[in-house]
């Protein structure tokens, strides 16, 4: 049930080659367990036994869906990574869909982008930009304080005003992020309460089409479609339209709702990015004033200690950001070889679920039909016309008219239906060299008082089962007299334990 293999367990099989009285006559396959975490664990039991080449594809199926899975899981690791370092760096990174597609490929990913003071802009443009002020900083000689305090002085007027304006920038980023936050808010409430209500139609649509008499009954004390309060007088006592109808319509506004929750998100993103890199921004320029005051009070002779500073910074601010714009590309790189793994999981998937039954496992099934409605007629089925019956191609099942057999049967016929069905599985896998242990076992097979000849037809088929090379034993507690007339003529051997003992007897010293 978790995606993963494990073995096939006897458990699982038995139930094809044992029947015991107390539970076993209860139905088809009335002792398949379904404690050990198999999915269909009774198909992949007749699989198995008949060695069908649907198993196969089943297990294929099972480890491409566990692959994509995994590929999932990493992409959403990945992404979330970039988004956390691109967001501690004030960074964008535009174009990345939160799990992989059919068409996503790293050319179209948008970009990195970076708020510039200006507007947003590319990373790498930027990087190019603070390089280029870097190296023109480099090129000239640092000068004395005494020689440069004028323009020490201007460029300070200069940041405190940059301060005060990027302040104001950061108050209303901050408040447009909180904002963004509580739309996010409110949507997902919104979403929250139109989930519930898809889920009330779903409900009463179930309920409608399993007959239930009485039609969908709505008492709202808010106004549906915007949740706003109801006043006194105003009811909503029926819909215009079907619940079908309702449904759609629900299902609709909830794509567009949480389309809407996706943009806000994105909205939250780019606005946690831009204050993120006007705070880094704001301290640059405070340290930058620092240094300036520092120098305006030192000795003239001294160097300019806050051009050294500014070089300093913009140094360590070109080395970051290309250390984080390689970072997320590694990651990008990764993102796009996932992308393509899934990819080629996906189409494998979808190749191996158009496949129906191959050309031997539908024979078998073929067979397997055919034995079971030559016994059914031959033990004497009246419930259904025996010709009427088929195997289900999806379960393995006895069916009529698409359902499995059950509360449509007599008790005796139900019997029968078992006899025919375990024989059946014991036979198409001897003709097709399967994996039965071409062993049957019946505890009391005459249940229900099945009809004298019905058990007849039960032994003939057996002795030609055993003729063939299988090995079948029935312990029943019919008179003897009556067995011995039955088996006349028929290859068996019978050992009869007198009332009252046992067959397993004490070991005696």
């Amino acid at each position: 049930m978790d995606g993963s293999e494990g073995p096939l367990y006897l458990e699982c099989l038995f139930p094809y080659f044992f029947v015991e009285q107390k539970h076993g006559w209860s139905g088809v396959q009335a002792r398949i367990p379904t404690y050990l975490g198999i999915q269909d664990v009774s198909k992949r039991s007749a699989e198995f036994i008949l060695d069908l080449d649907a198993m196969d594809m089943i297990l294929e199926v099972q480890r491409i869906e566990s692959a994509i899975s995994i590929l999932e899981a990493d992409w959403k690791i990945l992404e979330r990574n970039i988004s956390d370092v691109a967001s501690r760096a004030g960074i964008v990174v535009r174009g990345i869909p939160k799990k992989p597609n059919t068409t996503w490929r790293k050319e179209d990913l948008v970009g990195l982008e970076v708020d510039s003071g200006s507007g947003w802009t590319s990373l790498s443009e930027e990087i190019d930009r603070l390089a280029q002020d870097l190296e023109s900083q480099q090129v000239r000689p640092v000068a004395s304080v005494g020689q440069a305090a004028s323009e020490i002085e201007d460029s300070l007027s200069r940041n405190q005003d940059r301060v005060t304006q990027l302040s104001i920038l950061l108050a209303s980023a901050i408040e447009d992020a909180e904002q963004a936050n509580r739309q996010k808010q409110s949507l997902e409430l919104r979403i929250e309460a139109l989930e519930e209500d898809l889920r009330k139609h779903k409900d009463a649509l179930l309920l409608q089409r399993l007959g239930s008499p009485d039609g969908l009954q709505t008492s709202y004390d808010n106004c549906p479609t915007c949740g706003q309060s109801l006043p006194d007088g105003f009811e909503i006592t029926d819909y215009p339209l079907t619940i079908e109808d309702n449904i759609t319509h629900l299902e609709k506004e909830l794509g567009t709702f949480r389309s809407m929750a996706l943009d806000a998100a994105r909205a939250i993103e780019i606005s946690h990015a831009r204050v993120q890199r006007l705070r880094e921004e704001l301290e640059g320029l405070r340290a930058a004033i620092r240094s300036q005051k520092d120098a305006l009070i030192s000795p003239n002779s001294l160097p300019d200690t806050a051009a050294l500073t500014e070089r300093l910074r913009l140094e360590a601010q070109v080395d970051g950001l290309r250390s984080v714009r390689d970072s997320i590309e590694s990651s990008i790189d990764e993102l796009d070889s996932l992308a393509a793994t899934w990819r080629r999981n996906k189409e494998s998937l979808t190749a191996l679920r158009g496949r129906e039954l191959t050309s031997s496992d539908e024979e078998k099934i073929r067979s397997l039909r055919s034995s079971l409605v030559s016994q059914l007629e031959a033990y004497g089925f009246r419930s259904l016309v025996p010709q009427a019956l088929d195997i289900s191609p999806k379960t393995y099942r006895p069916i009529h008219e698409g359902f499995d057999l059950g509360f449509d049967l007599s008790a005796s016929d139900m019997i029968r239906v078992i006899w025919a069905y375990l024989f059946s599985f014991m036979e198409v896998s001897r003709e097709y060299r399967g994996n039965h242990p071409q062993i049957l076992i019946f505890d009391e097979p005459r249940q229900q008082e099945a009809a004298r000849p019905s058990f007849q037809q039960l032994l003939n088929r057996a002795a030609t089962n055993g003729a063939a090379g299988s090995q079948i034993i029935f312990a029943t507690s019919e008179e003897e007299d009556d067995l011995a007339s039955m088996l006349a003529g028929l290859p068996h051997q019978i050992t009869s334990i007198p009332r009252g003992e046992k067959l397993i007897k004490p070991r005696t010293a």
